[in-house]
């Protein structure tokens, strides 16, 4: 017997608006197909940031990037193609966590929790196009060894 997937697909403008309207979506989406809780959050907060990163960094606020959500028994995983510049989230410096956080420079803990978060982290410049794939691991594990 083979197993089950099932999969969302949308388009969005990298805006508060679009973004909070999408992470809704994904949330039921993932709640209707029967997803955890903790992956079901993992998935939509790791979406958010990427997505805040390219209204914010990318400069395409009007652009809308194509967004596929699939459910697998073992992970939910995400893609997001966008138009932006080329940036590869694997490469972001890690925040100084040694620093209080009054002490730190501002930005970095986003794209540290996406990786942090995710089992699995990919990225390919296809053209003019940014593709960003993630996948957050099902059931009661966590992600890398962490409890985040």
């Amino acid at each position: 017997m083979t197993a089950v997937t099932t999969r969302l697909e949308s388009t969005v403008l990298a805006t508060e608006d679009g973004i909070s309207d999408l992470t809704d979506r994904v949330l039921a989406f993932l709640e209707e197909q029967g997803v955890e809780a903790r992956p079901t959050h993992h998935a939509a907060l790791v979406l958010s940031e990427v997505l805040t990163n390219l209204g914010t960094h990318g400069g395409c606020r009007d652009q809308p990037a194509r967004v596929a959500m699939t459910v697998e028994p073992d992970q939910v995983t995400g893609e997001i193609v966008d138009r932006g510049p080329p940036f590869d989230p694997r490469l972001a410096p890690a925040p100084a966590l040694d620093l209080a956080a009054d002490d730190r420079p501002i930005g970095g803990l986003g794209l540290y929790l996406v990786r942090k978060l995710s089992c699995a982290l990919e990225y390919q410049r296809r053209g003019d196009e940014n593709c960003t794939t993630f996948a957050i691991k099902r059931g009661t594990a966590s992600n890398n060894g962490t409890s985040a």
